[in-house]
């Protein structure tokens, strides 16, 4: 079977649109070629995909934060609650009781609407263990294989209980529980299974009001150990600024630094900072320094009520800036597309090219990066009509959408269908 495929018409690269071709390997998920001319390519024997002048070649969306599992609560939320509100009904109402169906489905349900919405890669950031080791988490990763999305899945250590919580949340914090050393264990077995080039595991951690000083310092020296990103919420609530404040006498990324100054920790540069709501100047100065990276979750943000990130400062910092969706049920929907549009409206005053650029900046994966259209970027590609509908998805060459309809599975004889009969159960 020829491993070679080409597509052919109008591709976006960057902010210009030019009439070429790209070749792949779908062995290796990796663009090969990337030619910009009115011809087809000569000689080539693989399969190819013509597009003609109603459609545009993309690259796929980056979704660089989720909780994909939070998708089986979309039905039951209620869009006036703030942050502690969502929580209590939701994640620390039910998460005792999930079970491995729930979390393959509800992981189901996410990818495939991520699919469907141009979203071709997903960092997710998993803490829901349920005392279970990596059960849960395999079913995640499962999910992601099955649906044909690509996968960096972040192992999170969530290693404090709050004593004085409310019954719900200390028995649901309870379940994600797992000292350094569990957590480092369950990740080194995890990691060491075998998977596709479109699986990433690694280690992750929750936030400054989840994750204990020993918690992080050994997350990010994992992380750095495996050559991984290193994902962490960062001031999404003020409460983790006063936290840290009280803590550490410093503010989260003066507290993340001063790890480095110490020698506790051997980097900061692989280490992405989910929402930054609450960071000063300083801090700002902090994150270029290091190189860190960011991702904003603005849409979230503005329905939880939790604040929202100071983009403009960012960006006249010339900070690697992403964008995520967070869980699907605290959100309108799981598409970074959206994402962009909220923020143009937003943002009147930044040009709309410059947010439409957001998430671009490629990232290691495997062997190859995702993020952009590159030689040695995986061909993960949106194919666009001319009102912006998606038409077709291809992830590392193959396709998983077709004319709107994924290939990869029935969306409500094999998803929705079975979620609902498992949901009914617990819900």
């Amino acid at each position: 079977m020829n491993s070679k495929v080409a597509f052919c018409g109008n591709i976006r690269k960057g902010l210009s649109i030019e009439k070429g071709y790209i070749l792949a390997n779908v062995n290796s998920g990796l663009i090969e070629e990337i030619t910009f001319t009115e011809h087809t390519p000569k000689n080539f024997s693989g399969k190819i995909f013509n597009y003609d002048d109603n459609f545009t070649i993309c690259a796929g969306d980056l979704n660089c934060h989720s909780h994909p599992e939070q998708s089986i609560y979309t039905d039951i939320v209620d869009r006036t609650w703030d942050l502690g509100t969502w929580c209590k009904n939701t994640i620390y109402k039910y998460s005792i009781n999930l079970q491995p169906e729930h979390i393959y489905l509800g992981c189901l349900r996410a990818f495939s609407r991520m699919l469907s919405l141009g979203v071709t890669s997903v960092m997710v950031s998993y803490y829901c263990h349920g005392n279970k080791g990596n059960i849960l988490d395999k079913e995640v990763i499962k999910a992601a294989d099955n649906v044909g999305i690509r996968l960096y899945f972040g192992r999170m250590n969530y290693d404090i209980i709050n004593e004085d919580a409310y019954i719900e949340k200390k028995n649901s914090q309870i379940t994600y529980n797992e000292t350094p050393g569990e957590a480092e264990f369950n990740f080194l077995i995890l990691a060491g299974e075998n998977y596709s080039h479109n699986i990433v595991v690694a280690p992750a951690l929750h936030s400054i009001h989840a994750s204990s000083k020993k918690a992080i310092i050994k997350g990010i020296n994992l992380a750095f150990d495996f050559g991984k990103y290193m994902q962490i919420h960062l001031s999404e609530d003020k409460g983790d600024v006063d936290l840290s404040l009280k803590l550490y006498g410093l503010r989260p990324l003066e507290f993340l630094e001063s790890l480095l100054i110490n020698g506790e920790i051997k980097s900061l540069e692989h280490i992405i900072l989910s929402d930054c709501i609450w960071i000063n100047d300083n801090e700002i100065n902090i994150i270029k320094k290091y190189n860190m990276k960011v991702v904003l979750n603005p849409r979230m943000n503005n329905r939880i009520k939790a604040g929202e990130a100071n983009l403009k400062k960012l960006l006249e910092k010339h900070i690697p800036i992403y964008l995520g969706t967070d869980g699907e049920a605290s959100n309108d929907d799981l598409s970074i597309s959206g994402e962009k549009e909220f923020l143009k409206n937003k943002y009147t005053d930044v040009s709309p090219c410059i947010i439409d650029n957001l998430g671009t900046t490629p990232l290691m994966f495997n062997n190859g990066f995702i993020g952009n259209l590159e030689i040695n970027s995986f061909c993960d590609l949106k194919i666009l009509d001319r009102n912006h509908n998606i038409k077709d998805i291809f992830v590392g060459g193959k396709q998983i959408i077709n004319d709107k309809k994924l290939l990869t599975m029935d969306i409500i004889n094999d998803i929705e269908i079975p979620l609902k009969n498992a949901l009914d159960k617990i819900l």
